[in-house]
């Protein structure tokens, strides 16, 4: 016969999650960083302190492209020579939104049975009695 201990408990705790506010246009940005580009991607490293895989995905075509994060954009636009605004509130600002990944709000119970950690579900967060 199962007692409660051999049940699954969880509380679900809704966690907010940082999005940006305007949807960032991907073909122009990347058009707009190419055509301003006049360091290497070493050398826009070098100069803004940051690593050099981070700084090649800005730059990409492809399905790894990033867009420069908040914190840099505003460094890379002075380094490039970047003058217009067009992308400055796309990139900078976000919002707080509820997060809508239903396991990301599950806290479990470690006095009860809970999924086992793998690398895949390395973010399962457990609320651990103190004493």
């Amino acid at each position: 016969m199962l007692n409660d201990r051999a049940r699954v408990f969880y509380f679900v705790v809704p966690q907010p999650v940082k999005v940006r506010k305007y949807k960032v246009d991907k073909n122009s940005l990347i058009e707009c960083l190419k055509s301003h580009k006049r360091y290497s991607n070493k050398e826009i490293a070098l100069i803004m302190n940051l690593p050099v895989t981070k700084v090649e995905h800005w730059f990409r075509t492809d399905q790894f492209w990033a867009v420069p994060d908040e914190d840099s954009w505003f460094e890379l636009k002075a380094l490039l020579q970047i003058t217009t605004t067009d992308f400055d509130s796309c990139i900078t600002e976000f919002e707080y939104r509820n997060g809508v990944y239903d396991k990301s709000e599950r806290i479990y119970l470690t006095d009860f049975i809970a999924p086992c950690l793998t690398t895949e579900s390395a973010t399962e967060k457990f609320l651990v009695r103190k004493g």
